[in-house]
């Protein structure tokens, strides 16, 4: 069970990016969605917390250090991880950030080896060698391409080009490590305190007090509260919903595998959103063959990496 709800979360999160995309581009304030999308994931995670309370009792024993770990986790994946990772979508792509933020299971294996007393042998050494492989040859494409069509007229020469590329990239790859540390803290809460809906609400609302922060601080959270409760961008909404069942799913899957596991199977997300994005943006999303490579890397590294972890 654990590995069908490691693919749903995969799904959900690969949806989900092309949805952001989507919904950047008909936005006209140039929103990314985070504040509502997070908002939404306190609401519905919480009425789900409330649902599986009601219906299977209040089982474990509530436990203050597992309640810091959720909310770790939830600041790491949700909260900053979600922040960079949608920057990296705005300059990239959906497509080529997913692919770049498939990464994230190296940095989980690290923290699974340091503080979740796992081990790596040969396979999922040569897999993460793999996954390396992929990042620099994205990264050297990414040096050596233009923007995408949709993106040029924001930029007044190839300069401004190449550089937002590398601004993209390097987001992308800290939402990736970002994520990774985030993944193994759920995994050490769920050890302390075994509820996947508590801590995946704990996680949300970390997350939301982060978002209200930090938008207060750049002085745009007003503006986008009236944004978004003005003009409903159903892309955000559907995003919200999405990026509340994904962290569901990954933590139902934790409950049951090592979390390592669970980070490799939902490294399938870049497939699922070079499929979706290339079907939706319909020439506006360019697959190149070098992407491509890329993603061959990632996947046959993260497939390495589960056989043997």
């Amino acid at each position: 069970m654990g590995i069908i709800f490691a693919i749903l979360s995969a799904c959900t999160f690969a949806v989900n990016n092309v949805m952001i995309k989507k919904g950047i581009k008909q936005d006209a304030n140039g929103d990314n969605g985070l504040f509502i999308t997070v908002l939404m994931n306190v609401i519905l995670l919480g009425l789900l917390c409330i649902v599986n309370i009601l219906l299977r009792g209040w089982n474990p024993q509530f436990s203050w250090k597992a309640f810091i770990f959720f909310a770790l986790a939830g600041l790491c994946t949700t909260g900053v991880g979600r922040l960079t990772l949608f920057s990296s979508i705005s300059y990239i792509g959906p497509s080529k950030a997913s692919a770049i933020r498939n990464t994230t299971p190296i940095f989980t294996t690290m923290f699974a080896l340091l503080f979740l007393a796992e081990e790596v042998t040969l396979i999922p050494a040569i897999g993460m060698a793999l996954l390396l492989g992929g990042i620099l040859n994205e990264g050297f494409r990414l040096s050596n391409s233009t923007t995408a069509k949709h993106q040029q007229t924001q930029f007044s020469s190839s300069t401004d080009s190449k550089r937002y590329q590398y601004i993209g990239f390097g987001f992308a790859l800290f939402a990736a490590f970002i994520f990774g540390v985030g993944q193994g803290i759920r995994k050490q809460g769920l050890i302390e305190m075994d509820d996947a809906f508590f801590g995946v609400w704990v996680g949300a609302l970390a997350s939301f007090i982060f978002v209200l922060l930090y938008q207060s601080a750049r002085r745009e959270l007003i503006t986008n509260i009236k944004n978004n409760f003005t003009v409903v961008n159903p892309y955000f909404m559907i995003a919200g919903v999405l990026t509340s069942l994904g962290p569901l799913f990954f933590f139902l899957a934790a409950q049951t595998m090592q979390v390592t596991y669970v980070s490799v199977i939902a490294a399938a997300e870049p497939l699922i959103t070079v499929f979706i994005s290339t079907v939706i943006f319909s020439g506006l999303e360019s697959i190149s063959k070098y992407t491509w490579l890329s993603i061959a890397l990632m996947f046959f590294g993260t497939v390495l990496i589960s056989i043997n972890v």
